[in-house]
């Protein structure tokens, strides 16, 4: 037996994959401290609010690019090589933004970094949903993507630490540590296992069953074992017969799962949380002046945001998902309102603590629900032969929500300055109601089990009777690995 293996096993294989996250969340806010410092805006020819949503936002269209992309290789080359290749992509980005001297060659940086954030956010909800079972799933995919969080958070104190280096490495050493955690990523890698579901799909039922031995701290021949692999196998030897979902199926077939999957990322970037996430710091510097400070707080304010992930980690699997979203749209709606008061009368001090003190609430209260429930809910409402291409629509349109509120906050900032908040409130409201409306419990179901919360058949149990043709894929993974 293994040293490490059963539960322990899954929460350090979660949180390591989400290494991928922790890149995601702090090249996110990197740039927030960053477009504040002197030594960057100098070198850079103090670029216009214009420019700097522009090298934020351009970031988040790689992202949207490879997302359509990353399905190909998850299907094809596996969930763990396919962290492997954004990994290295990331480093690529993250090289040419710390060594840049022009606007032109730090926007191809965040280009090609968000290439391989396209990658990692779209396969890591994935792998770390695959690797659960139904009773921690939300759990041990929250956990990970907490991660996110925390590589936000630690970006804000690095930030605000570089600020004592004087010269030019005030700003590229943070962007420059952000290289390191990437080759972490990919040189850990290569001790990741792969997916129990995608090594069935292949044919490889005995590489799966170890996997699964080590997920379950079992042996092989163990009852609980045995049946997970067995539930794997009659799901994949259905979707087998059925083949490959298309695109177009997607959209006809899955049409109700592909808009869930959407709209659940869209309406949690249309939240405004990015508006701290990029520029928690500018909008500090309106109330607390210039200087370090506003970069210290929104240190904090992202500790707040990765200490709400951390409560979701024990709240998703005894609350439920819709609870957690609707709950967190409604509070949000509240503090949203506060905020946009308190940014609007000037009350002197006393404003300038209750705009920090409720946005460090709002983004505590995101943290607790849309924040990571948001990623885990697309990757677990479709079968295995959609899911790859089911999270790449709901990480396509986070990416392109996520750049067009990037690229318009600034200006929204300037031009109608307190309403910026009561903008971003609407989204909060609207989204309570569709929540209501449209999404389906998951909590406490197996991935095979959801399909029947969508009307269709259960997948694990579809070879029980003679309900459709199967493939004896045991058959053909003797053939490939005799014994």
């Amino acid at each position: 037996m293994a040293v490490i293996e059963g539960t322990l096993l899954l929460y350090l294989l979660a949180c390591f994959a989400s290494v991928g996250q922790f890149l995601f969340g702090y090249d996110q806010g990197v740039l927030a401290g960053i477009l504040v410092n002197n030594h960057w805006l100098e070198t850079f020819d103090h670029p216009s609010e214009t420019i700097q949503g522009f090298v934020v936002s351009i970031f988040l269209l790689g992202a949207w690019v490879t997302s359509y992309i990353a399905p190909w290789f998850m299907d094809n080359w596996g969930r763990r090589w396919t962290i492997e290749i954004g990994s290295l992509v990331f480093i690529v980005g993250g090289i040419l933004q710390t060594v840049s001297v022009t606007l032109v060659q730090i926007l191809f940086g965040r280009l090609i970094a968000g290439f391989g954030i396209g990658f990692l956010s779209t396969v890591v909800p994935v792998y770390m949903a695959e690797l659960s079972r139904a009773h921690n799933r939300g759990r041990v995919t929250v956990a990970g993507m907490s991660i996110n969080m925390f590589g936000y958070a630690c970006s804000g104190f690095i930030d605000y630490g570089f600020t004592y280096v004087d010269g030019e490495w005030s700003w590229r050493g943070p962007l420059l540590l952000q290289c390191v955690f990437a080759i972490i990523l990919a040189v850990g890698c290569f001790i990741l296992p792969e997916s129990p579901r995608y090594l069935v799909k292949k044919g490889n039922v005995d590489r799966a069953t170890v996997v699964l031995a080590r997920l379950y701290g079992k042996d092989e021949s163990d009852e609980g074992v045995q049946k997970e692999r067995q539930d794997i196998v009659n799901a994949v030897n259905y979707e087998a017969a059925l083949g490959q979902a298309s695109w177009k199926e997607m959209f006809t077939t899955m049409r109700r799962r592909s808009i869930i999957s959407i709209m659940v990322q869209a309406l949690a970037q249309l939240s405004g949380i990015n508006i701290v996430t990029y520029y928690a710091p500018k909008m500090y510097e309106r109330v607390l002046g210039a200087g370090r400070m506003p970069i210290l707080m929104a240190g904090f304010t992202a500790l707040a945001y990765f200490v709400g992930a951390l409560v979701a980690i024990f709240l998703v699997d005894r609350a439920g998902r819709r609870k957690l979203f609707m709950t967190g749209s409604c509070a949000m709606v509240v503090w949203l309102i506060l905020m946009g008061v308190f940014n609007k009368y000037d009350m002197g001090l006393t404003s300038s603590i209750l705009v920090i003190v409720f946005t460090m609430i709002y983004v505590f209260t995101f943290g607790c629900s849309w924040a990571c429930v948001g990623w885990l809910y697309p990757a677990e409402i479709f079968p295995l032969r959609a899911r790859a291409k089911g999270m790449s629509l709901a990480v396509s349109s986070n990416w392109l929500c996520n750049f067009a509120v990037g690229l318009w906050t600034p200006e929204l900032l300037v031009k109608i300055q307190w309403a910026t908040y009561i903008f971003y409130m609407a989204f909060c409201a609207i989204s309570f109601v569709l929540v209501y409306i449209f999404f389906v419990e998951t909590k406490g179901k197996s991935l095979e089990e959801i399909d029947e919360a969508f009307g269709d058949v259960n997948h694990a149990n579809i070879n029980e009777g003679d309900k459709e043709p199967s493939i004896d894929i045991k058959q053909t993974d003797e053939k490939k690995n005799p014994v």
